[in-house]
Formats: structure tokens, C-alpha cells, sequence
């Protein structure tokens, strides 16, 4: 036994030692990603910082690079009656199946929102959709949202210790030689905040990297959304039943939502593999999905008259961002949605 507390003593020894030398040498290495992006690493980021500064936010949006692109918070809160506080939490690619584990296991913990509002478009509940597929991956496999034993096990960790953090960096002895050099310059590495990335993603989590472009009926474009977004458009399966899932059990922890269809262009309904009707039987599933569950529906995606509004087939450009941002509290109040104020 006392053989035993000294091997003990010694390991927990030199693993504080080892902490010690790695939070010294850490400002000297790269930032390890341990989101599924540096995006979701930003929001989380700054979700914490409006935790620790407000408490809780009234509104936060969840949906996929459109609502990311497509809401302002700080305009939504501006055009608001009642100004609630707002945070735009969507990622890029992000549909109902990845949206589920983000919303209740990162958001509304950290957010404690009164309401979320999910925006919807028609490959958000493509079963098939390439995209979707792959952001589930990268998310399920990231070191702080992969969601098997052994990335429970290691999240605490990698979130309270430098030596853990860190472990790949120190372990490349090109990292580790760069860092040495950085350090005997006396140049830390730059690191992502709450802040936002410059030209990509705002304060408040909105997007920023359409806002200058303009929607000229690009052929690729239009490819792209037909061969990743709307591939083998499928409705009706794990999608569907993970947005379902998401309201039923945002509205068991007191969370009012509200389904926002977003605006998209006529280019891109033409785009589904059946045209009009895969749109139309989108439409549907949505009204469905609300009746199912309680939550208020928002059909906001005839909303912009043309395509002056958008960056591409289906995402708003800046101007139109903004005007849908100070639009859209008129949209949920006519719909009827309780927008109620967050309780800290």
C-alpha cells in the first residue's frame, strides 16, 4: 500500500508539473480546434460570454447557414416592441439530425432562452441530403461534441487542462520546435473570440460572409444546391423525426419555439428534383410538423418580391438580411407567437 501511494503521489506529481509547463507554453502553440469549425467554436464562445454577462437570452435563432445569414439579432432586437435580447446560434449546414444535439446539449443550457426560433428550408428535412450528412459527421466526431463514451469522458478534461488540450500540439515536435521559437521572440499565437471572425461570423453570431454578394443566376450555384442540398429529395424519415424531437423537448424545459420558413428564391423551388411539387410537399411536412407539436409556424419564404434580396438561390444577402431581421417581430407577432422575456 505505501509502494502503491508513492507511484500515486509521483504520477499526480509529474502530471502537475506537466500541467504547469503546458499552461506556460500554450500561448506559444496553435489553437487546437475542438469544434466541429472555427464557427462553432466562436459561438460557443460567445455563448458563454452572454451567460456570464446576462444570464439567459430571450430569443435564440438555431437553423442552418440560412438563418445564420439571414437574422441580425441586434436589428431584430432594434425593430422589436419590446426589444428582447437575441442570439443567433445556427451553424452552417446545420439540419434537424445535428441540431437536436447542438440546441439541447450546447444552447439552451448555455443561452437558457425563452424562446427558440428554428428556421426550416426544404433540404432541412431532405433525408438524403449530402451536406447534412457531412456536417453530422464532423460534428459527431469533434473532441468536445463527440457524443460516444470516450468523448464524455475526455470533455472535461480537454476543457479544464492545458496538458490535455494540447496533447496533439505537444506531441508534433514541429509544433513544439515552432512554439520554442515563438516563445524566444515573445509572439503568442492568435486565438479565436467572442468577438466574432472577421468577415465570417458577427458579435452576436450573425453571418457576414454574404452580406456584399449578389445573386446573378449562377449556373455552379444552382448545381451546387441541387447536387448536396436537394440530391434524391427524400421527406419523411430521420429529419422530420428529429425536429420533431427538438420542439417536444425544448417545450419539456419550458422553452417556447416557433418554425420560421425561410425566404429562398424562385430559381430555387425550380431546383428539387420534382420542382414545385418536392417544395409544396416541404410545405406540408412543416405545417404537419407544427400541428404535431404545438409550435407556431412562420411562412416567410415568399417574403422577398425577387432576387434583389439574396446572395445566392437561398441565402439573403445583406440588405435583405437586414430588412427580414427588422421584419421578422411583426412576422412572429402576427403568427401569433409568445415571445416572453428570459428569467436570469
Amino acid at each position: 500500500m505505501k509502494v502503491a501511494a508513492i507511484v500515486a503521489g509521483m504520477v499526480l506529481l509529474v502530471l502537475a508539473l506537466g500541467e504547469i509547463g503546458a499552461r506556460a507554453f500554450s500561448p506559444y502553440l496553435p489553437e487546437p480546434l475542438l469544434w466541429s469549425d472555427r464557427s462553432t467554436q466562436v459561438k460557443v464562445a460567445q455563448m458563454d460570454r452572454l451567460r456570464r454577462e446576462q444570464g439567459c437570452v430571450d430569443v435564440a435563432f438555431v437553423g442552418n447557414s440560412m438563418t445564420r445569414d439571414a437574422i441580425d439579432p441586434a436589428t431584430f432586437s432594434a425593430a422589436d416592441p419590446d426589444h428582447h435580447s437575441a442570439y443567433n446560434a445556427a451553424l452552417d449546414a446545420a439540419t434537424p439530425a445535428l441540431l437536436s444535439r447542438w440546441t439541447l446539449e450546447e444552447v439552451e443550457p448555455r443561452l437558457d432562452p425563452a424562446t427558440v426560433v428554428l428556421g426550416l428550408s426544404s433540404f432541412d428535412l431532405n433525408d438524403e441530403a449530402r451536406i447534412a450528412a457531412s456536417a453530422l459527421e464532423s460534428y459527431d466526431t469533434a473532441t468536445l461534441s463527440r457524443g460516444d463514451l470516450f468523448g464524455r469522458l475526455q470533455a472535461p478534461f480537454v476543457e479544464h487542462s492545458d496538458l490535455f488540450r494540447f496533447r496533439n500540439e505537444l506531441r508534433d515536435p514541429t509544433e513544439v520546435w515552432s512554439g520554442i521559437q515563438r516563445l524566444r521572440r515573445g509572439e503568442t499565437t492568435e486565438r479565436l473570440t467572442a468577438d466574432g471572425i472577421d468577415g465570417i461570423i458577427g458579435p452576436d453570431g450573425e453571418g457576414l460572409s454574404r452580406r456584399d454578394l449578389r445573386y446573378t443566376g449562377s449556373v455552379s450555384i444552382q448545381r451546387f444546391a441541387q447536387t448536396e442540398l436537394l440530391n434524391d429529395f427524400d421527406l419523411g424519415g430521420v429529419q422530420i423525426a428529429a425536429a420533431e424531437g427538438l420542439v417536444s423537448e425544448l417545450h419539456e424545459r419550458g422553452v417556447e419555439v416557433a418554425l420560421v420558413v425561410l425566404p429562398i428564391t424562385e430559381d430555387y423551388v425550380g431546383l428539387h428534383p420534382d420542382g414545385g411539387a418536392d417544395y409544396q410537399r416541404f410545405l406540408v411536412a412543416t405545417q404537419r410538423l407544427a400541428e404535431r407539436t404545438g409550435a407556431v409556424l412562420v411562412d416567410a419564404h415568399a417574403w422577398a418580391p425577387g432576387d434583389a434580396s439574396f446572395a445566392d438561390t437561398h441565402h439573403l444577402n445583406g440588405d435583405g438580411a437586414l430588412a427580414f431581421s427588422a421584419a421578422l417581430p411583426g412576422l412572429l407577432a402576427e403568427a401569433g407567437a409568445p415571445t416572453p422575456t428570459c428569467a436570469p
